[in-house]
């Protein structure tokens, strides 16, 4: 341990400084196993120090001009850092962390969260082939830059097997919820009573996510059972996401159908699961969607809250082999709202549900085991 506190990494990333799986669960596991951690991302807060973890804090952008300042700036404070490992997080810094690992000599690694061609690709007019090309362009520039690198950390397991097969290292590190923060304690008689007819959604905001179809689910809801709230947390990454769900809540039969609650941050949100009897997940089946395993999957299983989902490959492998939940059609508000009331009005096979997550998480799902790996990792590139 004496020689691992010697070595220092450094963490970039264009997310916020206070992003989970960067912060609270990557930054703070190689800080706990000896490693002197710098973390250098976006934050209003400027520089400080949080769990042994030095953040260096970048004003975020408001324009793409700036968006380009803020990467060199970003790459320049890790450079300045003479770190013994790098470690990224956004095809936004892919080039310039090729530099990075040419100039200094030192492993880079390269942390995949999404499928980016396949974002990217949506977020383009639906011109054809400018879609088509730009996607292939994407893939191709990860592909070469990944390489080029040679060490990737991917949340999936299919970028998994891509590197590995380009001779990378690689190590799976899916974003499951951490067992520090998201303690699994069991639920009295009592607390599920209280919790049995609230319904939860926690995570973004974002159409593909089920923004939409949430409030055609809490429609229903209101309609038969007037009894059963559904409360959301109030988490829009864009000001798209926030105009399209507002200007439906405006309408006449979607007013008041769901419940706001603020964003909290990461030490706050298990107090928020706790108070879910079913925790819902509408995630859409559009592109990386049916791959995508929503991180809420692990939180709700935590806190023993049985799950409503869409009939996703994900959803399959998590909810219903492990049984902790009811599957759904993606796209019918119906079968959501059906789904919900059954455990509402079934509570021993809401508990029985509930009770299978946890176990699932304490024995599968944590953040504890993939740290393990992690560290392993670290050392495995770092010797």
């Amino acid at each position: 341990m004496a020689e691992l506190k010697k070595r220092r990494v450094c963490v970039f990333t264009m997310h916020p400084t206070k992003d989970l799986r960067i912060f609270n669960r990557q930054c703070c596991s190689l800080q706990r196993n000896g490693w002197d951690v710098t973390l250098i991302g976006a934050s209003p807060n400027g520089d400080y120090e949080e769990d042994g973890v030095k953040v260096i804090g970048i004003k975020k952008w408001a324009s793409k001009w700036q968006r380009i300042r803020v990467i060199l700036r970003i790459v320049y404070e890790a450079y300045k850092q003479k770190a013994d490992i790098y470690h990224f997080h956004d095809p936004d810094l892919l080039i310039p962390a090729v530099f990075l690992r040419i100039f200094t000599f030192k492993p880079v690694i390269y942390d995949i969260h999404e499928f980016f061609h396949i974002n990217q690709f949506e977020k383009l007019p639906n011109i054809w082939p400018l879609r088509q090309v730009a996607s292939v362009c994407i893939w191709l520039m990860e592909t070469i830059c990944g390489v080029i690198i040679g060490r990737i950390s991917a949340v999936y397991e299919e970028h998994i097997r891509r590197f590995s097969r380009l001779g990378c290292k690689t190590v799976y590190t899916p974003n499951y919820a951490s067992i520090e923060e998201f303690v699994p304690t069991p639920v009295s008689e009592e607390e599920w009573k209280e919790r049995r007819k609230t319904v939860l959604f926690i995570g973004t905001l974002d159409p593909r996510k089920g923004s939409l179809i949430l409030l055609d689910i809490a429609k229903q809801i209101k309609k038969t059972r007037p009894d059963i709230q559904i409360i959301v947390t109030r988490r829009f990454l864009v000001k798209y996401q926030q105009d399209v769900m507002m200007q439906k809540m405006a309408l006449p039969d979607y007013q008041d159908v769901i419940q706001f609650i603020p964003n909290v941050s990461g030490k706050e949100l298990p107090k928020v699961v706790r108070q879910g009897g079913i925790g819902l997940s509408p995630i859409q089946n559009i592109n990386q969607n049916y791959v995508a395993v929503p991180t809420k999957f692990f939180e709700y299983m935590s806190q023993a809250v049985p799950i409503v989902a869409s009939d996703l490959p994900p959803s399959v492998k998590y909810v219903g082999n492990e049984g902790c939940g009811i599957l759904v059609s993606p796209d019918d508000p119906n079968e959501y709202a059906e789904a919900i009331i059954k455990l509402v009005d079934n509570p021993q096979l809401a508990i029985e549900m509930g009770e299978k997550g946890q176990k699932a998480f304490i024995e599968k799902y944590n953040w504890g085991i993939i740290e393990k790996h992690l560290v392993e990792f670290y050392k495995s590139i770092s010797e």
